[in-house]
């Protein structure tokens, strides 16, 4: 009973629930697995045949990938004892503890300020000034960011505005189901202008356009990650600072004023509540987070 057999017969049986790219992401990683366990039969596998595996997999391989592999196989073999394929797994606590900590990095609040200040000195016909606004005071992923349509930017009968994080549309999609969800907009925030953004999505939809982006994903993230975020912190820029840090940056604001986990969850579009604060620094009425952003971000007079 071989990993690549197990993994056949794990994906026939589940394979239907993920989500194409992660299936695909799966499979790949089942290969992986499969290589570095070398036809090992784990019917008679033991506690020493995972370590010298797990070491395998190290060699050239950052710890966090190599944790992510780990889980893969665990899922694998927790369906396997489940389903009677297996009668016991010697995975549990096989993941690497040390040197996994996110090489990803957070912005400093001062450097969050200079990078709303760089977006308000854009154009407000720019898509790439409201890429990097919104990126600021959402913590919306890039592609998340960057597949929003005009439909997507609602009013609520509260008078609050948010954007609509879904996956309804053509080539749109989004990491998992927790994923989609209603991010409020907090006027000012850093100096955010919500009135000229609603005139940019007006403008927008006026020109017959349905999509909110003027570049594609990977333009927008060439632009932000290789020219706005290294000029507008000039000085201050390091290595590592890159879109995506917003996330964290958010996240780690979020923990250090002490939001609840499952409120900083609704905001980042975590599946698990631990994930928010373990690894960056739903249910959640659409009100509660707007009234949270608000309290939590500094306004442009407070800077």
């Amino acid at each position: 009973m071989t990993f690549d057999v197990l993994a056949q017969l794990y994906v026939a049986d589940r394979g239907g629930d993920q989500k194409p790219t992660t299936l695909k992401e799966t499979t790949l990683c089942h290969k992986v697995i499969a290589e570095n366990l070398d036809g090992l039969d784990l019917r008679n596998h033991s506690r020493a045949d995972l370590v010298a595996f797990r070491e395998r997999l190290s060699e050239g391989r950052m710890p966090s990938t190599v944790n992510k592999l780990i889980v893969k196989l665990s899922a694998v073999f927790t369906w396997a004892v489940e389903n009677g394929h297996l009668s016991k797994a010697y995975d549990k606590k096989l993941k690497l503890t040390k040197g996994v900590e996110s090489t990803r990095k957070a912005f400093t609040q001062h450097q969050v300020s200079k990078l709303m200040n760089y977006a308000n000195g854009l154009p407000e016909s720019s898509w790439k000034r409201w890429l990097l606004s919104l990126g600021i005071i959402t913590g919306g992923r890039l592609k998340e960011i960057c597949q929003l349509t005009t439909s997507d930017v609602v009013t609520m009968e509260s008078g609050i505005v948010a954007i609509h994080i879904n996956e309804a549309g053509d080539g749109k999609s989004i990491k998992n189901k927790q994923s989609e969800r209603l991010l409020p907009l907090t006027d000012g925030a850093y100096g955010f202008d919500l009135a000229a953004f609603l005139r940019y999505v007006d403008e927008t939809r006026c020109s017959g356009s349905v999509s909110l982006a003027q570049i594609g994903y990977r333009p927008s993230g060439e632009w932000v990650n290789q020219h706005a975020i290294p000029a507008a912190l000039a000085d201050t820029y390091e290595r590592g600072l890159v879109f995506h840090s917003l996330r964290h940056s958010l996240a780690s604001l979020m923990q250090a004023k002490g939001i609840p986990t499952t409120h900083a969850q609704a905001v980042m579009g975590h599946a698990s509540g631990t994930i928010t604060f373990d690894t960056y620094g739903s249910g959640v009425p659409v009100g509660t987070i707007a009234q949270l952003l608000s309290g939590l971000f500094p306004l442009a007079s407070n800077l």
